[in-house]
């Protein structure tokens, strides 16, 4: 038997009761101190969870920080100055050893950079400055890097040969920069959100470009694959207002269909999925307002759900938490972002360890800040038996914790396998004749949720040593 299994997003944080949710602020960002404006995901090494602010901290140009899950520990790992970097606006990666990262701004010439940090501050390198060539990107805008143990891969907002933005790859020592491609208007313009890989292409996206003229000269954005070596180029699909305009997050592969989200389509935007062959596209959703709109952050994969968050819309136009089937059918509006008391517009995805969610909102708060500095949270769903069910007797894995083999006992007959990592990427791992080989994952704590032919759903959390 074989079963595909995917990483995707994940990993780690006070308080309103509703009928359906519970949230937590956890912390309050106060710029100077702990920063300002954090846009983009959090990620974990099992014991603090890291982030990083677009603005604040010492010199105003943002810092990267951790905290520990319940709120306490907080932390700055170090500020930017500008020399070494200024204003990122994705996510960090960990490897086991060090953080990595890009910033927006900033650098040696100001076009921003790529660094690495351990979590306790040092080993800071900068290992590549963007120069803004025809060659080379800048400003990179998009979300965490894909990493696949040998090679970084990324993507610039700018630069490259027609200005638009490249795809490039880079090790973590900082040698063996390649400009994978250039992207020129056509094939799309200005990437944002991560790319994913399936074992044998990187998917992304783009805010703008492609072949529709329905939003004028800029494109409307497209959804795009390549092979890692730079061969293979695809445009899956061009936007053209009525299926979607500007996507700005992730995409989310579930082994059949990529899921995504616009922030335009009628105004308000939209949630997709599409073959990654370039067929079988649906609009599942339509974003009008009142139950959320403008979308920015990504999918996460928990039971038989996919949860998400709006920047804009519901109840007090300060964004929301929400849910919804694969089908497109289930929607709910699990949380409504009020301001000073829970935070305002959340930018980044939201990741999970088994039993909650955690995420930032990049407004609000009681910081000082025109609006808010932004807030660190953590959700429960209570509406749903996310963990462990009732069928959980029946199915089981081993050993854990596991360092090459894990083997799979169920009594059911399984239809898919999905594994969230803390790294937030997105793999695909075999098992076959109930085995997987795990050799290749880093270390840390895993979640993997099985889904049977008939729609039941167990969680099970191992731990890669």
């Amino acid at each position: 038997m074989k079963t595909r299994l995917l990483l995707s997003s994940i990993f780690l944080i006070a308080s309103t009761l509703s009928i359906k949710a519970q949230y937590t602020k956890l912390f309050d960002c106060v710029d100077s101190t702990s920063g300002q404006s954090p846009y983009a995901d959090l990620v974990s090494d099992g014991t603090y969870l890291y982030g990083m602010t677009y603005m604040g901290g010492t010199y105003s140009v943002g810092l990267i920080f951790k905290i520990k899950p319940d709120g306490t520990a907080f932390d700055t790992v170090m500020n930017f100055s500008g020399t070494n970097g200024a204003n990122p606006l994705g996510s960090l990666i960990y490897d086991g050893t060090y953080l990595y990262g890009m910033t927006n701004r900033g650098g040696a010439f100001d076009f921003g950079t790529i660094f690495k940090i351990r979590p306790d501050g040092t080993g800071y390198s900068n290992i590549r400055n963007f120069v803004g060539s025809a060659t080379d990107g800048a400003f990179p805008n998009s979300g965490a890097f894909y990493y696949d143990g040998t090679f970084l891969y990324g993507m610039t907002g700018m630069g490259g040969s027609s200005g638009y933005g490249n795809l490039f790859k880079i090790k973590p020592d900082g040698t063996g920069y390649s400009n994978l491609m250039n992207f020129t208007g056509p094939n799309g313009k200005t990437p944002n959100g991560s790319l994913i890989y399936d074992g044998t292409y990187l998917y992304g996206m783009t805010v703008g470009g492609g072949t529709s003229g329905a939003c004028g000269s800029g494109g409307c954005g497209t959804v795009f694959k390549i092979k890692p070596d730079g061969t293979g180029y695809v445009n899956l699909l061009n936007f053209n207002d009525a299926n979607g305009r500007a996507p700005n997050g992730s995409l989310y592969f579930d082994g059949t269909f990529l899921y995504g989200t616009t922030s335009g389509a009628g105004f308000w935007g939209n949630i997709f999925k599409i073959k990654p062959d370039g067929t079988g596209y649906v609009n599942l959703f339509v974003f009008t307002g009142l139950n959320g709109g403008k979308p920015r952050s990504s999918f996460i994969s928990v039971g038989s759900f996919l949860y998400g968050m709006t920047d804009y819309g519901g109840a007090n136009d300060k964004g929301i938490i929400f849910r919804i089937k694969p089908d497109g059918t289930g929607f709910s509006d699990l949380f409504d972002f009020s301001g000073v008391l829970d935070g305002d517009g959340p930018g980044g995805s939201l990741i999970y360890d088994g039993t909650s969610f955690y995420g930032m909102t990049s407004r609000g708060g009681t910081g000082s800040c025109l609006n808010g500095c932004g807030t660190i949270f953590r959700f429960n769903d209570l509406t749903t038996e996310i963990s462990d069910n009732n069928f959980q007797e029946n199915i089981s894995i081993y050993p854990n914790p596991a360092s090459n083999k894990l083997f799979l006992q169920s009594d059911e007959k399984l239809k898919n396998a999905v594994c969230v990592n803390y790294l937030g990427q997105s793999m695909n791992l075999i098992f076959e004749n109930n085995s997987c080989d795990i050799s290749n994952l880093s270390k840390g704590i895993y979640f993997l949720s099985l889904i049977t032919e008939n729609g039941k759903v167990v969680t099970k959390k191992f731990v890669k040593e």
